[in-house]
This record gives structure tokens, C-alpha cells and sequence, in this order.
């Protein structure tokens, strides 16, 4: 029988203060945003990775004083449970490396189901803040964090190269789901093989109008072990969705 809804939030610490670039100081909100879930038991036993965080920068960067191991542990969760409707066809990873580094770009993830880890950029941290208040970059880091866990615990046909946008759409879209993207900054043009927000908005707006559970169902048909190689023609087959003509009426809901 299932359970209430039940909203599983998270205390990853207390609030604590930080500095602006103008020495005054502003108080950081450092509870991520809860996520609602169906109540199911079998999630209590779901296995959480070993965490392990680490700090290469020669930069300071104040805001990773708010990143520990049960915040980790709890984006890991919510995205297992974002992507997975049933607790034993998700990944049990055993270890989770989290690392913030001097490196050019924004972040990016490495390994597999047998170990991840995810590589953050000190330099786009401290850039970023430069523009942003100390509460945006918290929440920028976080939507970071949210991408590149989902790139641990997403399935991937084994076939990045080809089908790259979908991925990177899909792990956008669980982005959106935790909370951390900004729909304001939805816009016309591209097209639905575009990846990353592009993608991610068109599939969110498809799931929300038309295809519930569609953000489990496309990751599932990119089981490497199907022997099924996805495309947007196999995906548009199987959901009986003419995407050139979904993607127009998107366009035009913007």
C-alpha cells in the first residue's frame, strides 16, 4: 500500500555568515529546497556512497564552507529518487569523490557506477561571485552539484558522443527538479536536440504537459544493456510523440 507523500527536505547545516565583496555581510540560507516524493519503505535501505570532499584550490573560496558529507549524501538521494521510480534499479554507488579545483570551465564528472568523481572549478566560483550575491552562489553551486550527481547516477547508452544533448538534458532537468534553475530564463529558439537548458525546458514542459514520468521513462531507454541503441527517433517512436511538432507548441507556450 503506498504511503502519504511525505516531503523530505534536508538540514545540511545551520545558517552561517558570509562576506561580500563589499565587507558587509549577509546571511546565507544553506538548507537546500525540499523535494516531495510518494512515501515507499524501500528507500529507508537505499545505499548512500561513501563521500569524500576535497579542496585543491590555490583560491579561497569561501562558499565551499557550506559543502560537507550529508549534503552530498542528500542531493545523492534526491537525485537517485528523481530519476528512479523504484529504489532497486538505481545505482548503489560506493564512493563519491566531490573535489574543487583550478581548472578552466564549470564542472564536470568522471567514473562510473563503480566510483565517481566530480571535478568543480575554483576560478568560475570566485567569477561568478563577482556578479551574484554570496545567497546565488550558494544556490549556483548547488545546481552544479545537483548536474554533475545526476551525470553519477544517470544511465548513458554507453554512447555520450552521439547523444550527448540528451544527457546533458537530462541532467538539467534534475536541476529543475531540485530547484535550481531559474524558469525566467526560458527563451525561443534552438531546438529540442539543443542539450542542456534548451533540452532540459522542452522535456520538463512535455513531462509536466502531456508525459507523466517522462524524466524516468527516457532514462530507463538509455539502458546500456538493452540492446537498444536510442536515438530522438527510437525516443519519439516509443512515446508516440511527433517532437517537431511538440517542440513548435512548446515554442509557442514560451
Amino acid at each position: 500500500m503506498k504511503a502519504k507523500a511525505v516531503i523530505l527536505a534536508f538540514a545540511a547545516t545551520v545558517s552561517l555568515m558570509a562576506h561580500s565583496a563589499t565587507a558587509a555581510t549577509e546571511e546565507i540560507r544553506t538548507e537546500i529546497k525540499p523535494i516531495q516524493f510518494n512515501g515507499d519503505i524501500n528507500w529507508l535501505a537505499f545505499d548512500l556512497p561513501n563521500v569524500q570532499i576535497r579542496y585543491f584550490s590555490q583560491d579561497q573560496v569561501a562558499v565551499w564552507q557550506h559543502i560537507d558529507v550529508n549534503l552530498i549524501k542528500q542531493i545523492s538521494y534526491n537525485v537517485a529518487r528523481i530519476l528512479y521510480k523504484e529504489e532497486h534499479k538505481a545505482p548503489k554507488l560506493p564512493l563519491l569523490e566531490i573535489v574543487l579545483e583550478d581548472m578552466d570551465g564549470v564542472a564536470y564528472k568522471e567514473g562510473d557506477f563503480s566510483g565517481a568523481k566530480i571535478h568543480i572549478s575554483a576560478q568560475y566560483l570566485n567569477k561568478y561571485k563577482l556578479t551574484h550575491s554570496p545567497q546565488a552562489v550558494y544556490d549556483e553551486l548547488i545546481g552544479i552539484l545537483y548536474h554533475e550527481i545526476a551525470h553519477a547516477y544517470q544511465l548513458d547508452d554507453h554512447n555520450y558522443k552521439e547523444i550527448g544533448p540528451v544527457i546533458e538534458g537530462i541532467a538539467d532537468v534534475v536541476r529543475m527538479k531540485g530547484g535550481y534553475v531559474d524558469f525566467s530564463s526560458r527563451k525561443q529558439g534552438g531546438n529540442y536536440d539543443s542539450g542542456y537548458k534548451t533540452t532540459a525546458f522542452f522535456l520538463h514542459w512535455l513531462e509536466s504537459n502531456h508525459h507523466p514520468d517522462l524524466l524516468v521513462e527516457l532514462n530507463a531507454q538509455l539502458d546500456p544493456h538493452d540492446k537498444k541503441k536510442w536515438s530522438w527517433g527510437s525516443f519519439s517512436k516509443e512515446k508516440n510523440i511527433n517532437l517537431d511538432i511538440a517542440w513548435s507548441n512548446y515554442q509557442k507556450s514560451l
